[in-house]
């Protein structure tokens, strides 16, 4: 499993820009009130709200020498509870299955089960899969993490980030599913530099109840 995922190709797309003029909103820096820093305090109290989603998109990576790439199948239900389903990029196939709770994630992988108490540390060692699911879980839908402060954030003119940065992770939007402050994205590039780290996300289809 883990030389499949080692050897797999990514699917390399060059972080993206944006043209239009920016304003960067830095904690603790005084400013008067704008029309999208209202659309982002909005969108952030509406996606608290947020009781369940479903991503199914693809997932590239590449981190110090290696690459990988797979489809993804993301059901989050409240902050702690989770499953997914990582699958072969080109027949379809589940590879691994993992189910969170706030206390233990259970992985399912050629024919066997692993258990831990940190989603991230069980996919790197088992799957040679850097990813950080503790913050993907806000970053995906367009929103900070609650858990760590926010270092700096760039708004577009709806009041959507065009760049998130938080624990030591740069994540860039250069796509979404619709035109409002609401809107979800569809394309999302994380990279952290201190480990080499990159990964992009394309987001296929969205669900998502309040």
């Amino acid at each position: 499993m883990k030389q499949w995922i080692l050897a797999a190709s990514l699917c390399v797309l060059a972080l993206g820009g944006c043209a239009t003029q920016n304003k960067s909103v830095t904690p603790g820096a005084v400013t008067a009130p704008t029309d999208n820093q209202a659309a982002w305090k909005q969108r952030q109290d509406k996606f608290a709200q947020m009781r369940s989603w479903r991503l199914q998109g693809k997932v590239g990576m590449q981190f110090r020498d290696q690459s990988a790439s797979f489809n993804i199948a993301w059901l989050q239900q409240g902050n702690d509870q989770y499953e997914m389903n990582i699958k072969n990029p080109l027949t379809g196939s589940i590879m691994a299955y993992l189910k969170g709770t706030a206390n233990e994630v259970t992985m399912q992988a050629d024919g066997k089960t692993y258990r831990d108490a940190d989603a991230e540390r069980l996919l790197q060692g088992q799957m040679g899969v850097s990813l950080p699911l503790s913050g993907m879980k806000y970053w995906v839908r367009g929103v900070p993490s609650p858990d760590s402060p926010v270092e700096q954030v760039t708004l577009d003119n709806s009041g959507r980030p065009q760049v998130l940065q938080q624990s030591g992770w740069r994540v860039e939007y250069t796509g979404w599913q619709g035109e409002g402050w609401n809107a979800l994205p569809s394309k999302v590039n994380l990279s952290r530099q201190a480990e080499n780290t990159k990964v992009k996300v394309i987001a296929k289809e969205w669900q998502t109840r309040y």
